[in-house]
């Protein structure tokens, strides 16, 4: 079996699922840029333009093209040469099977395709794209964006296909006063398009509707890094409140993946000021504050450190300085700052390298999601509206 084949046939097997059980939610597309022209055209399938709730142009088949811009607080469509008018509301629904559409313009590097329905509104001088899709597609497309590349196992796909879909129903109305459920970027989840790679679209088909619950049946919102550097953090330390599925433990299956360990140098100038910007000019005059800045260990993950009244954050520290992560130790040598860190990302719950080592030492799916997550089981999303 050919993979192009392999691809349409779990793409079949995915829909034929979603007609039995399907939940369409809204994202936000190109979220990170302030669009104020993209063109919109038709990959495959068919779209009625329905503009301001009027079909305005029904067949766009596959090669045809709309552009859309802002202009004076509405939405100019436009065709080839033509203009077919200014719209408070845009829409492309799709009219066939399959229906696929793509996004170009000169914010984006490249184009990018996604499938089923798009809604343009304007936000500010800007476009507001929405696409209505199907869950299972989206937790797919989610998928390819976040982790393709770091692992070529079903099993690894498998655990972040469940997670996706639990942090995407967790967090549906987290931007709802805007029209739309999630956004396309890691404020939500990373959501870069239409899923092509045949083992995530069959990872994602066969753990169709699987979900992470907690102690009390409750959809958890799972969170999840590069690699925790060999021990997650609490939430209650990076979050200021305490979850109690996202706790701190020893995760020796992190240790020893490409993103276990990082080393940056800083000017020790550059450092100082940091702290005399931060808490004062002691920092710059006082010996004993700036030996404690200077050189600090952090044997094990912690939250701060303290230097005479003062509360150092080590996340502070990490997102000023763009560090790797917040797990690191300090040194000096001459004029210089030495950071030895561990870990990648904000280290609390599920350390994607350190799944990908569980998967290659033979723990399932479950076990995994069990690992990172206290007291939670994976169910059948229908178990929850069941219940």
């Amino acid at each position: 079996m050919n993979k192009w084949y392999k691809f349409l046939l779990l793409i079949t097997i995915l829909s034929c699922c979603m007609v039995n059980y399907a939940i369409n939610i809204k994202v936000r597309l190109l979220s990170e840029y302030e669009p104020t022209s993209i063109v919109v055209s038709t990959i495959s399938g068919k779209y009625n333009l329905i503009c301001d709730n009027n079909r305005i142009a029904e067949s766009l088949e596959t090669g045809n093209a709309v552009q859309l811009s802002y202009y004076e607080g509405k939405i100019k469509v436009e065709r080839g040469i033509e203009l077919i008018g200014t719209f408070h509301e845009v829409e492309f629904i799709g009219a066939k099977y399959n229906n696929v559409f793509s996004l170009k313009g000169d914010i984006l590097p490249k184009e990018r395709v996604y499938e089923e329905n798009l809604k343009v509104n304007i936000i500010g001088k800007s476009l507001l794209l929405v696409n209505n899709i199907n869950l299972e597609k989206y937790v797919a497309g989610v998928v390819q964006s976040e982790v393709f590349g770091s692992s070529t196992d079903v099993e690894f796909f498998k655990i972040q296909a469940i997670a996706s879909r639990t942090y995407c129903l967790a967090n549906l109305n987290r931007h709802i006063r805007q029209r739309f459920n999630v956004c396309d970027a890691v404020h939500c989840q990373s959501y870069k398009g239409r899923c092509t790679q045949p083992d995530i679209l069959r990872a994602t088909y066969e753990t169709f509707n699987d979900v992470i619950v907690d102690s009390a049946n409750k959809l958890i919102s799972p969170a999840y890094h590069s690699n925790s550097g060999g021990m997650t953090e609490s939430a209650g330390n990076l979050w200021q409140y305490d979850i109690p599925y996202l706790q701190s433990k020893t995760d020796s299956f992190s240790i020893g993946a490409r993103n276990y360990e990082w080393d940056k140098i800083l000017p020790k100038r550059l450092w100082i000021d940091y702290f005399v910007q931060k808490y004062g000019d002691r920092y710059a005059r006082d010996g004993e504050y700036q030996q404690a800045i200077l050189n600090w260990s952090q044997p094990v993950r912690q939250s701060h450190w303290v230097v005479g009244g003062d509360t150092i954050l080590t996340k502070e520290i990490r997102s000023y300085f763009k560090l790797r992560s917040a797990f690191f130790s300090i040194s000096t040598q001459g004029d210089n700052v030495y950071l030895k860190g561990k870990g990648y990302g904000h280290g609390v719950g599920l350390s994607q390298e350190g799944a990908i080592e569980m998967v290659k030492q033979g723990y399932s799916c479950d076990e995994i999601l069990c690992f990172y997550f206290n007291n939670v089981r994976v169910i059948k999303y229908t178990e929850i509206i069941d219940l």
